[in-house]
């Protein structure tokens, strides 16, 4: 539960966090990417600047200070912070796409749903994917694609992989627990954002880990 430093000056970390490792405490007691940094900086303060589920593993950058959170943040909501994600899905996407779902979450179960267009307290999630390769599993056929996020939703990429009838492998909340892998079958793959403070582009790629590799 140990996260691993990609990138560090003094503005800004990337760090590739691990399946399992919460991005900020929910539960007193549970450790998280928040609770690291402060005993690896040795301060209090931390600029989270976006979050990986739980049992999600990739690439995260986060501020050391509150100047370069704001602006980090900004980049966030500008849309020039690029994230892009890797997972298996169930089933065979024939080729690249852009989903449009409309989403409301349940807060009290952490769960997400897909609406229709309009409903209250719905927000739009645009989501871009193509497949890089397939496997099968049995007699399952499967898919590992790519995912470029044009919106930041909570478990977006699940859920909208779901609702396309297509759902993450080992991901229990929005299709079904799998024997190959204990979690969802995603990954933050690459991360490209401005530096927060000299403007200069930066990119970040990781590498699937071991329990993703093995499916195929």
């Amino acid at each position: 539960m140990i996260p691993k430093i990609i990138f560090e000056d003094q503005h800004c970390i990337v760090l590739e966090k691990p399946a399992g490792l919460l991005s900020q405490g929910a539960k007193r007691g549970d450790t998280s990417v928040v609770d690291w940094l402060r005993d690896y900086w040795g301060r209090p303060y931390v600029g989270l600047v976006h979050r990986l589920d739980r049992n999600v593993s990739g690439l995260m950058v986060v501020a050391k200070r509150s100047k370069a959170a704001a602006r980090l943040t900004k980049a966030l909501q500008d849309g020039l912070i690029r994230r892009t994600y890797q997972a298996w899905l169930k089933g065979r996407l024939p080729q690249a796409a852009e989903w449009r779902h409309w989403l409301v979450k349940d807060t009290g179960k952490n769960e997400v749903r897909v609406v229709p267009a309009g409903q209250h307290g719905a927000r739009e999630a645009i989501l871009k994917v193509r497949p890089l390769r397939y496997a099968k599993m049995g007699n399952q056929a499967l898919t590992l694609a790519e995912f470029q996020l044009e919106t930041g939703r909570s478990h977006q990429i699940r859920v909208q992989s779901a609702a396309a009838g297509l759902p993450l492998l080992g991901d229990p909340k929005y299709g079904q627990e799998s024997r190959v892998i204990e979690r969802p079958a995603l990954h933050a793959i690459r991360l490209e954002f401005p530096h927060p403070m000299s403007g200069d582009p930066l990119m970040f790629e990781s590498t699937l880990p071991a329990a993703m590799v093995q499916i195929g």
